[in-house]
C-alpha cells in the first residue's frame, strides 16, 4: 500500500516538473511570433491526441460504457479546453503577475470542492500544508518583481480556468479508475481537438510552418511531448492513486520549477527570498500529501 501511494506522489511530482517547464518553452515557441498562444494551445491538444492514439495500439482495446461518455466529455472540457484556452486568453488581457497569483488558487479550490462534494476530511495538518505552500508561492511571486496590475476580464478568465482545473481533479475519479490511463487520455484529447478545431480553423489556416526557426520547433515538440503527453499521463496515474487535494498541491511546485529553470539558464538569480519560498512550498506539499488516506 505504501508503494501504491509513493508511485502516485512521484507521478504527481513528475507532472508538476513537466508543467513547470512549460512557461519558458512557450516563450521560446512564441519568441518570433510565428505562432500565437491559442495556436500553441491547439498544437498541445492535437499533438497529444495523435501520440495517445498511436500508443493505444500497443494496449488491449477497451470499450467505453455509455454512462461514461458524458463524464469524459466533462473531463475534456475542464482539463483541456476551458483550463488551457481560457488561461491563455486571460494572460493576453492581464499581467503575468496576476495570472501567476491566480494560478495558486487551484489547490485551494480543489480542497474546498473536495470537502463540499467528496466529504474530504478537514485536518489541521492538511490545512497548515496549504497555508505554508500558499505562503511560499506568495513569497516567490513577490520576489519576482513582476507587475501585479491586471484587468478584470483577464483576471476573471484566469480564475475560471483554475476553477475548471479544480473540477477536473475532483469530479472524475471513478471514471479514471475504470479504464487504462492511455484509453482515457486518447479520448479526452481527441474530444478537445474536435471541439476546438472549428473555432481555430481560420487561425490555423494562416500559419506558415516553413518560417519556424529550429528553437521554435524544439519548444513546440517539448510542449506536445513533454508538457502534454507525458505530463497528463503522469497526472492521471496520480489521480487514480491519491486524493484530489494531494494531487492539486503539487501545482505549487510549478513556479519553483519555472524559477529554477530561469536560474539554470542564467535568466534569473537565486536569492535568499526564493530559497525561503522553495522551503515553504516543499514543507506545505509534504504536509498535504502525508495526510492522503484514499
Amino acid at each position: 500500500m505504501r508503494h501504491y501511494y509513493l508511485k502516485g506522489h512521484l507521478c504527481a511530482l513528475g507532472a508538476a516538473v513537466l508543467f513547470g517547464l512549460m512557461s519558458p518553452m512557450c516563450k521560446f515557441a512564441m519568441q518570433n511570433k510565428g505562432v500565437d498562444a491559442l495556436q500553441l494551445a491547439f498544437f498541445r491538444v492535437c499533438g497529444a491526441a495523435i501520440l495517445f492514439w498511436l500508443i493505444s495500439l500497443l494496449i488491449p482495446r477497451e470499450k467505453i460504457a455509455g454512462r461514461d461518455w458524458l463524464p469524459l466529455l466533462g473531463m475534456s472540457l475542464c482539463g483541456m479546453l476551458i483550463n488551457q484556452f481560457l488561461y491563455v486568453l486571460g494572460i493576453q488581457y492581464t499581467s503575468p503577475g496576476n495570472a501567476c497569483v491566480i494560478g495558486t488558487s487551484t489547490p485551494v479550490m480543489t480542497f474546498i470542492l473536495s470537502v463540499l462534494f467528496l466529504r474530504q476530511r478537514v485536518t489541521w495538518g492538511r490545512t497548515c500544508g496549504f497555508l505554508l505552500a500558499f505562503a511560499g508561492a506568495a513569497v516567490l511571486i513577490q520576489g519576482s518583481g513582476g507587475d501585479l496590475s491586471g484587468h478584470p476580464l483577464g483576471d476573471t478568465l484566469c480564475l475560471i480556468s483554475q476553477l475548471a482545473a479544480a473540477c477536473y481533479f475532483v469530479f472524475f475519479g471513478r471514471v479514471l479508475r475504470r479504464y487504462h490511463p492511455i484509453t482515457v487520455m486518447k479520448w479526452l484529447f481527441l474530444m478537445a481537438t474536435l471541439l476546438s478545431l472549428i473555432p481555430m480553423w481560420h487561425s490555423l489556416s494562416s500559419l506558415e510552418p516553413e518560417q519556424f526557426h529550429l528553437h521554435e520547433l524544439f519548444a513546440i515538440t517539448y510542449i506536445v511531448v513533454g508538457g502534454s503527453f507525458f505530463s497528463y499521463l503522469l497526472l492521471i496515474v496520480a489521480q487514480r492513486r491519491l486524493a484530489p487535494p494531494s494531487v492539486a498541491a503539487y501545482n505549487y511546485v510549478q513556479p519553483v520549477i519555472a524559477v529554477a529553470t530561469g536560474v539554470f539558464l542564467n535568466l534569473d538569480l537565486l536569492t535568499g527570498q526564493k530559497l525561503l519560498s522553495f522551503l515553504l512550498i516543499a514543507a506545505g506539499v509534504v504536509l498535504v500529501s502525508s495526510r492522503d488516506k484514499s
